[in-house]
């Protein structure tokens, strides 16, 4: 999804992890979005998924790859903001 300025949102480009879950489940997320990992609760539902389920080893490697993909994506955000701090300062 594109904004008006063109640039899109790079969280929203991240792959969906949770389409395996039960249909009562899925009918509970308000939106395709909240099937990947793109904010911090739904990466801290993965955590806790790869915590407590039984996953096959494939699907525990791609909720792993994906928390890491939303992890770095957090730490390039961090890391643009404390630099626009540093030079407005």
């Amino acid at each position: 999804m594109q904004s008006d300025t063109g640039v899109e949102n790079p969280y929203k480009l991240l792959p969906p992890v949770f389409n395996e879950m039960p249909q009562e489940m899925l009918e509970d997320m308000e939106s395709e979005d909240d099937l990947a990992i793109s904010e911090g609760g739904a990466a801290t539902t993965a955590y806790a998924r790869l915590q407590f389920d039984n996953f096959s080893p494939d699907k525990r490697n791609s909720i792993e790859a994906s928390l890491l993909r939303y992890c770095e994506l957090d730490t390039i955000a961090m890391m643009v903001i404390y630099q626009a701090w540093r030079e407005w300062l």
